[in-house]
């Protein structure tokens, strides 16, 4: 990433009021964690969660507590913003590091999947909107939970960098609410649903009338669509703080 991509991007997240830390060791920048808040529907409530987004520690600290220093830091940070909970989407590698700190909450298992498009969105009801955080907050995010809901809403429509990351098109599918995002460098779109799994079907329809071939996504794992190809897994764990 550019130095000045990055600086677009965590401005965008200052201005969201979210949190972002650097640790320093002998007057150098040795790691950066990168934290959004936010309400979310768990287990059928509402409830305020810290979401991990990016941790980061320069090669040359790690093994030295750099990433635990970061983690106890966000855990403070955390308490005094009121969450319940903090989440990440960790790599398989970093899996230990998060139980080591108390990640022993699985709130979510998916896989990564391509799906062809196709269908005709037309009968579907579906419309091109832009739409706020208040419109998803309560729903499920039943596609595209790469990250926190909210995680997923921000990138959508708080940190489009234009040219590089951004919103191909947003809009309505029923009652549900969905985001087609383009993947630089590569053939395809990302999707993200809020809603009901049932109108997964005419956003697929949508993205083959904006000349898409498929999608990238993820899925719960007992959701099946057809012609899915799976190419990755997704694993969200949750550290309880009350």
């Amino acid at each position: 990433m550019a130095l000045e991509t990055l600086a677009i991007h965590l401005n965008s997240l200052l201005l969201d009021d979210q949190l972002v830390a650097v640790a320093e060791l002998g007057g150098k920048i040795v790691g950066e964690v990168e934290v959004l808040f936010s309400e979310e529907p768990i287990g059928g409530k509402l409830r305020r969660i810290g979401h991990v987004d990016v941790i980061e520690v320069h090669p040359d600290y790690r093994g030295r507590g750099v990433g635990r220093a970061l983690m106890e830091f966000v855990e403070d940070a955390a308490r005094e913003r009121g969450a319940e909970m903090l989440t990440t989407q960790p790599d398989e590698d970093a899996k230990g590091f998060y139980e080591r700190l108390g990640f022993d909450v699985e709130l979510f298992r998916g896989r990564t999947v391509w799906i062809p498009t196709g269908g005709r969105a037309e009968d579907a009801n579906v419309r091109p909107l832009e739409f706020g955080w208040d419109d998803v907050m309560a729903l499920n995010l039943v596609a595209g939970r790469f990250q926190s809901s909210y995680s997923m809403y921000f990138s959508a429509f708080k940190d489009n960098i234009a040219g590089i990351h951004y919103t191909v098109e947003s809009g309505k599918a029923g009652e549900s609410f969905y985001v087609l995002r383009n993947l630089p460098g590569r053939d395809g779109v990302s999707l993200r649903l809020w809603g009901m799994a049932g109108e997964l079907k005419a956003v697929l329809g949508r993205a083959k009338a904006l000349g898409f071939q498929r999608v990238l996504t993820v899925l719960a794992e007992d959701l099946e669509v057809a012609g899915m190809k799976e190419v990755g897994k997704i694993e969200i764990l949750a550290k309880r703080l009350i």
